[in-house]
Parts: C-alpha cells; sequence; structure tokens
C-alpha cells in the first residue's frame, strides 16, 4: 500500500473544498445569531461597508483560509476577500493573512465563527507540524477522536501539519479491536470474515499483548497496532515483526494515551506510525486576529 507517498493509511484529506464547511456554518450562524446581531443591526445601517485585515498574532501554520471563499457563497454580494497566505505557510506575528472588504453588519456576524475556525484549524496545523519536525523518523498520525461534524477539517488541518491520517471513518478501512476480537473469539476469524465481505479492503489489527503478535503476523494484515505497550514491549513487537513477517510493507502502529512527552523514547526506535488523539483533541487556538481598516 503506498502509504509513504500520500501520508494516509487510506486516501488523505489533502483538499478541502468550500462545501465542507458549510454544516458547521450553517449551524454555527444558526448558533451565533438566532434572530439576527443586535448590536451590529443596531448601530450600522444596512448598506454599511467596512475593510478589516486577518492579522497573524502569533508564529504557527495557516490553516483554514478556506472558510473565507465558504463565507463568502453564503453573503454573496455582500463580501469579499483577498487572500495573502496560503494554507501551510508559515506566519508570525503581523502577518497579514487576508484582506476582507464587507458589509458591516456580516462582518461582525462571522466575525467569531470565522476566528474560531481558523484559529482552531490552524492550533491543529501548528501543533502537528511541530511534533513532526522534531520527530521525522515517526508518522504521526490523528485518530477519529473528533468532534462531530468537525472531522474532515480536523483531519485536513493534521494533514496540512504533515502528519498522517489515520481512517477516515469506519467505512475506510477494517480495524480490529480488542473487542471484536473478544466477540468472536480470535483474530483469524474476524479476518477471515472481513475478507470474505471486503476482499479489497486494507485491515489493521490492534492487539494489546505480546503474545497475539504470531496470530496477527500470520494473517498478513497492513497495519499491525500496538495497543498502551510498554517502551519495553514496543521494542520486542517491533523485532518480533521484522523476524517473523513474510510481508515486509507490514506497518506498525504504537497508540493509547500518547502525548509529545512520550515521542522521544518511541523516537528511538523509529520507522513506526504513532497515532495520537492530542492532535485533534487538545487543541491549543492560534492566536489569530481581525483588525478593522476602515
Amino acid at each position: 500500500m503506498p502509504f509513504e507517498e500520500n501520508r494516509g493509511y487510506t486516501t488523505p484529506i489533502s483538499v478541502l473544498e468550500a462545501g465542507d464547511f458549510f454544516p458547521i456554518l450553517d449551524l454555527a450562524l444558526e448558533e451565533d445569531a438566532p434572530m439576527g446581531d443586535v448590536t451590529s443591526d443596531s448601530i450600522f445601517p444596512k448598506d454599511h461597508q467596512s475593510k478589516a485585515s486577518l492579522i497573524a498574532r502569533d508564529a504557527g501554520i495557516l490553516c483554514g483560509i478556506g472558510v473565507l471563499e465558504a463565507l463568502a457563497f453564503k453573503f454573496k454580494n455582500q463580501f469579499t476577500f483577498q487572500i495573502e497566505v496560503a494554507d501551510g505557510s508559515e506566519l508570525f506575528p503581523n502577518r497579514v493573512i487576508a484582506e476582507i472588504h464587507s458589509n458591516t453588519r456580516v462582518l461582525f456576524r462571522i466575525e467569531r465563527i470565522l476566528l474560531n475556525l481558523i484559529q482552531y484549524l490552524s492550533g491543529i496545523a501548528s501543533s502537528t507540524h511541530a511534533i513532526v519536525t522534531q520527530y521525522p523518523n515517526l508518522k504521526i498520525l490523528d485518530t477519529r477522536k473528533t468532534l462531530p461534524a468537525y472531522r474532515t477539517l480536523a483531519k485536513y488541518a493534521v494533514h496540512t501539519g504533515g502528519g498522517w491520517n489515520h481512517r477516515i471513518n469506519l467505512s475506510d478501512m477494517a480495524m480490529i479491536k480488542d473487542n471484536h476480537i473478544a466477540a468472536i473469539g480470535s483474530i483469524t476469524k474476524a479476518v477471515d470474515s472481513i475478507r470474505s465481505s471486503y476482499p479489497k479492503i486494507g485491515i489493521e489489527i490492534e492487539i494489546d499483548r505480546l503474545d497475539q503478535l504470531e496470530e496477527a503476523i500470520s494473517n498478513n494484515p497492513n497495519i499491525i497496532l500496538l495497543d498502551n505497550f510498554s517502551l519495553r514491549d514496543t521494542k520486542s513487537a517491533v523485532d518480533i515483526i521484522n523476524s517473523l513477517s513474510s510481508n515486509k510493507s507490514i506497518m506498525i502502529e504504537a497508540s493509547g494515551n500518547i502525548t509529545p512527552d512520550k515521542l522521544s523514547a518511541l523516537s528511538e526506535i523509529g520507522g513506526i506510525g504513532v497515532s495520537m488523539g492530542y492532535l485533534t483533541h487538545t487543541t491549543k487556538f492560534l492566536d489569530i486576529g481581525l483588525d478593522m481598516v476602515q
């Protein structure tokens, strides 16, 4: 499987379309102004126009600039923009990201929603980039630990930061977990059932004990996941997989409450994937502001 080429276990989310933002924007606009913006609607005439600059206040990696296109679609003829910095670009304090011309009521209505999305996605991309840069011999993967409706955006942010996308959803790839094995009786039974139903689908097998390795390897999966293994057992498992596997393309993944402070030890092993829910569920927003120009 050409994982190395595309930084994903399946097809990665390397591009966002404006429509990918629509579900979140629809919910956010309704939540934030169910009966309009009483402040701005009172202060500004309906035809009042303003200009604003989207500006970085901190260093990091930009992600989510496509939300401007989505907002322009939602507010046709009331909102235009000029992007100065593309997703994936490095930001530094006071760097201008985009210039916005808008109906003033619209501008204040979307300000917080725009900033929330760009700050959140840029935060994910920035923290992912920092980790990937520090540990280049590890494949840093995301997980499905994302908020509902945010998964496509969050996984795009991980990819933008240089990380790898794990499977996108339950339909994307088969992943046999400990509860599957307990319910069906064995790894082999689970693998046989999947290959009978979906012969072309990729398969990942999760194990939580070293004594499961031989059976896992014998089923020739695409990936073996070592769940909550100690560093010592991780090293042993990697040696066993490399010595027993006839299919040298089997990838090895470590998982289970992995935070950045645990990566240094794993990097000593090198050449393995590390899945981190941390990337998307422990996110510090990147400081980006919207300043009125006139």
